[in-house]
């Protein structure tokens, strides 16, 4: 995921704290800009892990910006995919942006984002593989 992508952020600035990114608004950046030590400020946009894990809110955001590859899925393969299962090609209900192999696609159910993945063939079948689901965090609790 590229920060630069062209997303309107509205006024707000995109600071750095560690390998976190978050967004401000131009009065808070100034006041938070002579302050050392912060951990957390703003918005949650994701962090620098080996490549650029973007957040639900960004995700969100990002499924509401035209343009961008979504996947559209039903009520049970919407629940599969936040449980960590990948998404067969025969479960998708409509895609906007053609799929082509090695593409990430958000995952949406409605209008909510529930995450992304990439579509791939495994054993001679096409899915989409879970990347990252809005379930995530209840997955690492075992």
């Amino acid at each position: 995921m590229d920060l630069n992508s062209g997303i309107c952020l509205g006024e707000n600035e995109v600071v750095r704290i560690n390998d976190k990114y978050f967004t401000l608004s131009p009065n808070l950046f100034e006041s938070l800009r002579v302050k050392g030590g912060l951990v957390y400020a703003g918005r949650y946009l994701g962090r620098d892990r080996q490549r650029f894990e973007p957040s639900s809110l960004l995700l969100q955001v990002l499924a509401f910006e035209g343009g961008t590859r979504k996947v559209h899925v039903g009520r049970d393969a919407a629940w599969l995919f936040v449980c960590g299962r990948d998404i067969f090609q025969d479960n998708i209900d409509y895609v906007d942006g053609g799929l082509s192999l090695g593409s990430q696609f958000l995952i949406v159910y409605g209008r909510w984002c529930l995450g992304y993945g990439r579509y791939e063939t495994i054993r001679d079948r096409a899915v989409i593989r879970n990347l990252f689901n809005i379930g995530d965090f209840l997955h690492r609790e075992n």
